[in-house]
């Protein structure tokens, strides 16, 4: 698949999300729980020190968020820590399945955003599934620039735009 058609599979596929309403406030999981969904900015719930909560949910990653430099889809150090500790848990829940939201600072053009957005998500699935996560419980999506953590200007916000988000579903 050349280029030009990865872009334009990226244009139709977030327009059909866009289409079909993808945007999910509550969601029954796999595992039949109602977790919410996670942007971001925001950290994944934690169910330490609850009463009756499952040992495994504990060791839930804290944060869903993997940061990726300017016109990069390379994953830092700190991206396959976060990579690893969602691997871990993912082992540990079988039966869970995640989408990943691959994100962009409002630079470049919208088309060039999504392709880089899902070439972020790539990123992210290709690190899970390399550390033994089955691709068939990992989704991917681009947003492009059309979901910004900070809508300012200047470097400081738009680094917290180049992200990719783990939502679980």
């Amino acid at each position: 698949m050349n280029h030009r058609q990865q872009i334009t599979l990226a244009i139709m596929l977030a327009a059909s999300m866009v289409f079909a309403g993808c945007a999910k406030k509550n969601v029954v999981n796999a595992d039949g729980s109602n977790k919410p969904i996670v942007h971001a900015g925001q950290q994944m719930p934690s169910t330490n020190g609850v009463a009756g909560a499952n040992n495994m949910d504990a060791v839930r990653p804290s944060t869903n968020v993997i940061y990726f430099a300017f016109n990069s889809s390379a994953i830092d150090a700190a991206g396959r820590a976060v990579l690893d500790a969602h691997a871990a848990w993912l082992r540990n829940h079988p039966t869970m399945a995640i989408t990943i939201e691959g994100n962009c600072d409002q630079r470049g053009s919208r088309e060039y955003n999504l392709a880089l957005g899902q070439e972020r998500a790539n990123a992210v699935r290709g690190h899970l599934t390399a550390q033994g996560i089955a691709s068939s419980r990992v989704d991917t999506v681009s947003f492009g620039e059309e979901r910004p953590a900070c809508t300012g200007t200047g470097e400081a916000c738009w680094a917290q735009n180049r992200h990719a988000d783990i939502v679980t579903r």
